[in-house]
């Protein structure tokens, strides 16, 4: 059987996965990128960025209006006894269509010269010497350095050792996107809190265009779905006249980063390195992140010859610098405003 040999295999097409693959791609190297899915953005999310996510991607304003759905100016949070309070962002924030958004980050990787396989599941990743050999529908594949960016339960992490099965933090989640939903405010996020809403979580409206809205909840301890049909029963002056047209669930990991993401010729990033900040559940903007350093930092060790774990740590200590810091910072915060009752929840909103 004939071996494809890469500089660089990435498996998952994701923010963060397709991030590397276009930077480190830009810079020369052979990069293979493996998709389980058929197309991309099968994972259902709120689809909140803001501007710097877009800068991060490097992604012009023109570009983004391909998938831009709604600008959003502000933030309502809802405290348990209904009082709102109203933030003002303070840059420019979106709701995306991640699938659009996704096929512009998969056209510019391809550009840059990745090669990317829909539909092509890794199932084995074998160490051979200082490199690995990748069994995806029944094609071995070589590379030098092999990229996790599968998600929350990531192939990858689990069979090399870098994560335990169970031992991941997670949220489940449950979203619709709806139509005919009557908007409170067409350029405004809303965030539903208190344990009769979303125990230990909040629901969610972002709305898209044309009175579409993204609708969803994460809980701990519950059922999603249950919840998010209680949360639109009960307010009826949005929902009374809207309808479903899709319906997804996704757990979202909230413990913060794996104590270990690289190891020698082997790196972890996005959400398979745990790179989602933990009180809103957000990970796009902060896998990008982690996608563009990592590739930065595997562009010197391929040239350098040296993908040892001590080389590629250098990935770590960078992104830690401001995105660790933010993430462990949200957790922290997390641990600290589930813990509140809905009474403690209504005085803070005062």
């Amino acid at each position: 059987m004939p071996v494809n040999k890469y500089d660089a295999i990435v498996v998952g097409a994701g923010p963060a996965g397709l991030m590397f693959s276009r930077v480190l791609s830009s810079k020369g190297y052979d990069v293979l990128v493996l998709e389980k899915h058929g197309y991309l953005g099968v994972k259902p999310c709120g689809e909140g960025i803001s501007l710097k996510t877009l800068e991060t991607a490097i992604i012009s304003q023109k570009e983004a209006s391909i998938f831009i759905s709604r600008e959003i100016k502000r933030a309502h949070v809802y405290a348990p006894d209904g009082t709102r309070i109203t933030i003002e962002e303070k840059g420019r924030g979106y709701v995306l269509d991640k699938r659009k958004f996704l096929k512009v980050m998969a056209e510019k990787a391809l550009d840059a010269g990745a090669i990317l396989l829909p539909m092509t599941p890794a199932k084995e990743f074998i160490r051979i010497d200082e490199k690995f050999k990748v069994i995806a529908k029944g094609q071995e594949y070589e590379t030098r350095l092999l990229i996790g960016a599968d998600g929350y339960l990531s192939t990858v992490a689990r069979k090399l050792g870098l994560e335990s099965v169970g031992k991941r933090e997670i949220i489940p989640t449950a979203q619709f996107l709806m139509s005919h939903v009557e908007l409170y405010d067409h350029e405004g996020t809303e965030f539903y809190l208190g344990n009769n809403v979303a125990p230990r979580g909040y629901a969610w409206v972002f709305p898209k265009e044309d009175n579409m809205a993204n609708v969803g909840i994460g809980v701990r301890g519950a059922s999603p779905i249950s919840y998010l049909r209680k949360f639109i029963r009960e307010h009826p002056k949005l929902f009374s006249k809207a309808k479903p047209i899709e319906f997804g669930a996704a757990a979202v990991t909230i413990g913060g980063m794996l104590k270990k993401i690289v190891d020698d010729n082997l790196m972890l990033i996005g959400e398979a390195a745990g790179q989602v900040i933990p009180l809103t559940g957000g990970g796009i903007h902060s896998s990008i992140a982690g996608g563009a350093i990592a590739a930065e930092v595997a562009s010197q060790a391929l040239e350098e010859d040296d993908l040892r774990s001590s080389k590629l740590k250098a990935y770590i200590n960078e992104y830690s610098s401001y995105w660790g810091k933010r993430i462990r910072d949200s957790k922290r915060a997390l641990s600290v405003i589930e813990k509140l009752s809905d009474k403690e929840l209504n005085e803070l909103a005062k």
